[in-house]
Parts: structure tokens; C-alpha cells; sequence
């Protein structure tokens, strides 16, 4: 049995790191998303904390 030649072989080293490479730039890329998505809901509930907060000081009568 012949075992593969130097050329196949780097090609199939090459293929390999590519895909690692663009598994590694779409976590990347999810990650970053996460992250923008998590800073957007953390300051729209601040955002309505504040106006919820607002409101109720608002809705009481003065003792």
C-alpha cells in the first residue's frame, strides 16, 4: 500500500487549517454579535427601569 505524496498531504494540511480558520472567525463573529446584542438589552432595561421609576414617583401623593 503507497502512502500519499508530500503534495497531497500538504494540500490536505492547508484544507484543514482553512476550515479551522473560518470555524474560528465565525465564532468570532457570533461572539461579537452576543456581545452587541447583550449590551443593547442591558441598556433598554435600564431605560425602562428609569422610566418605570419615574412614573411611580410621579403616581404618589405627597405625604
Amino acid at each position: 500500500m503507497r502512502t500519499p505524496g508530500p503534495l497531497v498531504l500538504d494540500a490536505a494540511a492547508w484544507l484543514v487549517f482553512a476550515v479551522l480558520f473560518v470555524g474560528a472567525a465565525l465564532l468570532v463573529k457570533a461572539a461579537a454579535v452576543l456581545l452587541v446584542v447583550l449590551v443593547v438589552l442591558a441598556l433598554l432595561l435600564g431605560l425602562v427601569l428609569r422610566v418605570l421609576r419615574r412614573r411611580r414617583r410621579r403616581g404618589r401623593a405627597p405625604r
